[in-house]
C-alpha cells in the first residue's frame, strides 16, 4: 500500500494539467482577439473602457421638400359660364409636301385689297423663315418660327395666295385646300401684313389665343401700359385693349349675351393693383379657356395667383380677336 501524500500527488496531476491548458487556451484567444481588432484598425488596449475607436459615422440624409403652392381660385370663376373648351398649344398639322416657288398673291376682283401681303409671299416662297419672324412680332416668336419653319405649311400658305382674294368684314380672307389666311385690316394697313392662319376647327392657328399666345399678349400690353412698348405703334396701331366700342356687348360673364348699352368695359377703368395683379399673371403658368359666352378666360394653374383676365375671342363690329377687356 502506498503513502497517502503520494495518492495525494497524482490525483491532483490532472486537475493541473487541466488548469494549463485552460489558460494556454485563454492566451490563445486573447491573442485571436487582439489581432482581429488590429487588422480592422483597432490599436487601443483590449478591454480599456477610456479608449476611443475609430468610429462609422452614419449621416442621416435630410431631404427639404419645397411645399407645392395650393392653386387658389378667383371667386368669380364660380359665377362664369360652363367651359366650353380649353385652348391647347398650337401644333403643325400633317399637311402634304405642296410647292414653294414664288407666288403671285391672288387679288381677285379686289386686287388694290392686295396691299403688301406680297413683301410676306416673297419670304414665304424664299424660306426666309428669319425675316418673317422679325416682322411679325406682334405673334409669338416660337409660333412664328415653327409655322413658317414647316416646308409643308409653307407650301400650303402658298396655295391659299394662289387663290381668288374674298373681302370680308374683318379683312381679306384667301381660303385655301390646307389652310385659310385672314390679313386683319390693321395688317393689311401695315408695311409688312402679318396673317392669321387657321387648319383646323378643333386645334388652334397661327393668331389664336394659345396660352403661348396670352403670354405674349399680355407682355405686350403691360410694355405699353409702362410707356415702353416692345415696338413702335404698338397699342396704337395695333389693337391690345377693348376701347369705347367695347361697351355694352362686353359679357363674358353672361351667357345669355344680353346687350347692356350701360355697361362700360373693366379694362377702361383698372386700377394699379389690378394691373399688378396682371402682372402676377403674366409671371405664371396659364390656362385658356373659352367660355360658352364666347370670351376667353386666362387663368394661373401654378397656385401663384389668383388673377384672372378676360379676351375677346373672334372678330366683330366692336373688336378683333385677343383684345384684353377685364382684369379682376
Amino acid at each position: 500500500m502506498e503513502p497517502m501524500h503520494n495518492q495525494q500527488t497524482r490525483s491532483s496531476k490532472p486537475i493541473i494539467a487541466l488548469v494549463v491548458v485552460l489558460a494556454l487556451a485563454l492566451v490563445v484567444c486573447a491573442g485571436l482577439i487582439a489581432w482581429r481588432l488590429v487588422a480592422r484598425g483597432h490599436t487601443e488596449p483590449v478591454g480599456n473602457p477610456t479608449a476611443n475607436p475609430t468610429a462609422t459615422v452614419t449621416t442621416t440624409q435630410t431631404t427639404t421638400t419645397t411645399a407645392t403652392p395650393t392653386p387658389t381660385e378667383n371667386p368669380l370663376i364660380a359665377t362664369d359660364p360652363p367651359v366650353k373648351r380649353v385652348i391647347a398649344d398650337l401644333t403643325i398639322p400633317q399637311l402634304p409636301q405642296l410647292p414653294t416657288g414664288a407666288i403671285t398673291v391672288n387679288g381677285g376682283e379686289y386686287p388694290r385689297s392686295v396691299g403688301n401681303t406680297q413683301k410676306i409671299a416673297d419670304d414665304v416662297a424664299a424660306g426666309n423663315v428669319d425675316a418673317i419672324v422679325a416682322n411679325c412680332w406682334t405673334q409669338p416668336a416660337d409660333e412664328v418660327r415653327a409655322v413658317y419653319g414647316s416646308p409643308n405649311m409653307r407650301g400650303a400658305i402658298l396655295q391659299a395666295l394662289t387663290q381668288p382674294l374674298n373681302m370680308t368684314q374683318g379683312g381679306a380672307y384667301w381660303p385655301g385646300t390646307y389652310v385659310s389666311i385672314i390679313f386683319f385690316w390693321e395688317e393689311l394697313q401695315s408695311s409688312y401684313p402679318c396673317p392669321s392662319i387657321t387648319w383646323s376647327d378643333d386645334q388652334p392657328g397661327l393668331g389664336d389665343l394659345t396660352p403661348t399666345m396670352a403670354q405674349w399678349r399680355i407682355t405686350r400690353i403691360l410694355a405699353v401700359q409702362d410707356g415702353r412698348p416692345i415696338h413702335a405703334g404698338d397699342g396704337v396701331d395695333y389693337s391690345l385693349l377693348c376701347d369705347q366700342e367695347c361697351d355694352g356687348m362686353w359679357l363674358p360673364h353672361d351667357a345669355n349675351l344680353s346687350y347692356d348699352p350701360a355697361e362700360v368695359t373693366p379694362i377702361r377703368n383698372a386700377t394699379a393693383t389690378q394691373w399688378d395683379r396682371l402682372r402676377q399673371l403674366s409671371k405664371a403658368h396659364i390656362t385658356v379657356e373659352q367660355l360658352s359666352s364666347n370670351f376667353l378666360r386666362v387663368r394661373a394653374v401654378d397656385g401663384s395667383t389668383d388673377a384672372v383676365a378676360y379676351f375677346t375671342d373672334g372678330y366683330s363690329d366692336f373688336w378683333l380677336p385677343c383684345t384684353l377687356g377685364e382684369i379682376d
